[in-house]
């Protein structure tokens, strides 16, 4: 530590109010005569040039005769090993640290933060394809060039000196397939960064470095195990397939019931025949179509469950496949959005069968009714009366126009006639 440093410790403590605006330290302190030490220390510091200035009450102090308040201002320039705070300690040196480093604002998990993100970068530009140490910044090349500048915030490494050793191990140069593994990382990364501003990336990437490698390192078992996301549209077409199957021969049966729930009905009721009372044949009707509709329902719950067995089959592949995803997941996913697209009309489908079935049921226990009591029938007639009488089918028999024998004409004339 520099003598300067160290005789700047001691006046620090008696500071007050300290703020750092471009690398100036404006602050100030109650000045006593008496405290000999503070003058010298002060007068130390002002022939190094750490003090540019003091001033009372607005104008420049060149004496030490009198108490009071004293403002100065002190160039942290001339203070090399010396930082307020941590984040000033990151803009002067983001990436090397000084030997020694002496920051006023103590704190463990800042200084474990930033220690890792000194080891984080340097793993960093090792590995990246472009490396500007004058400008300070690095670049991830992959589909396109990710631009980062090395700026960050002390905040944002927090945590950071726990998710870097694996990242270390992992991106370790003496592995047979770092190259891969670095691609993979890269790739990763550069999904994460791409659409932030430049200026936040490098301390985005920190607060996220965890995500980043667990999602490298699933690319990563993918690679080991051979895997291709053309082997995973081909093997969910195939699976897909099966499902639509399944999905048509549930569509084909509810198909069917629709056509012939109403079909049935209308055969039924065609039988029926109005009553003083209940009567057998009515009974037997109504028994039947019940248990026609009951049938049906019972095979709708058939169908329901080769339903649920088509969407459980569905999810757990969806659940499996989705995590192997690396790029192109949008293609996967719009078959697997149109297949479950499918399963939701068929479902509905089979809802309205149940329901047709159940307000079938209801009319047909209605229509039994009706038959069996005489008064429904008077207060709501099934057809207008009069209706089946044959005067009204077939109107008025018509009044023949031929003329009838003249019985009451004289026999003798009757009988020249006939001769």
């Amino acid at each position: 530590m520099s003598p300067s440093v160290i005789t700047f410790l001691r006046i620090r403590q008696k500071l007050q109010k300290v703020s750092e605006v471009e690398g100036v330290l404006s602050a100030y302190l109650e000045f006593d005569p008496a405290d000999t030490e503070l003058a010298k220390d002060l007068s130390n510091l002002e022939e190094t040039g750490v003090i540019t200035e003091v001033r009372r009450n607005g104008e420049l102090e060149f004496s030490r005769e009198s108490r009071g308040r004293l403002d100065v201002k002190v160039d942290r320039s001339k203070l090399d090993d010396y930082f307020e705070t941590y984040d000033s300690l990151i803009i002067r040196y983001p990436f090397d640290p000084p030997a020694e480093i002496t920051v006023w604002q103590k704190n463990d998990d800042l200084d474990k933060g930033y220690a890792a993100a000194c080891s984080f970068l340097k793993l960093l530009t090792s590995k990246a394809e472009v490396w500007d140490k004058t400008a300070r910044r690095l670049f991830l090349v992959d589909q396109q060039a990710i631009r980062i500048p090395l700026e960050y915030g002390a905040q944002q490494t927090t945590g950071l000196d726990s998710a870097l050793p694996v990242v270390t191990k992992f991106l370790d140069a003496s592995l047979v397939d770092d190259d891969v593994r670095w691609a993979l990382f890269r790739k990763a990364s550069s999904r994460l960064l791409r659409d932030l501003p430049e200026n936040n990336r490098l301390g985005f990437l920190m607060e996220k470095l965890a995500d980043v490698f667990q999602r490298a390192n699933e690319d990563y078992s993918l690679y080991l195990e051979r895997f291709s996301f053309e082997d995973l549209v081909k093997n969910f077409d195939e699976k897909r397939l099966k499902f639509v199957d399944d999905l048509n021969q549930v569509l084909s049966s509810i198909q069917t019931a629709l056509i012939a729930v109403p079909i049935g009905f209308f055969l039924i009721a065609e039988k029926f025949k109005p009553a003083s009372g209940l009567i057998g044949a009515n009974i037997v009707l109504a028994a039947g179509a019940l248990v026609f509709f009951a049938l049906l329902f019972v095979l709708s719950l058939n169908q329901g469950k080769a339903l649920k067995g088509v969407k459980l089959a569905l999810a757990d592949f969806e659940t499996e496949q989705v995590k192997k995803v690396t790029e192109r997941s949008e293609r996967l996913n719009t078959l697997i959005t149109t297949t479950k697209s499918q399963f939701r009309r068929v479902a509905f489908l089979l809802h309205t069968v149940r329901i047709l079935l159940f307000l079938f049921s209801l009319i047909v226990i209605a229509t039994l009714l009706w038959c069996s009591i005489p008064s429904w029938q008077q207060r709501f007639p099934y057809t207008t009366k009069g209706t089946d009488s044959a005067q009204n089918r077939f109107g008025p028999k018509p009044i023949s126009t031929r003329p009838l024998p003249n019985c009451s004409a004289p026999r003798e004339t009757r009988s020249r006639r006939i001769m």
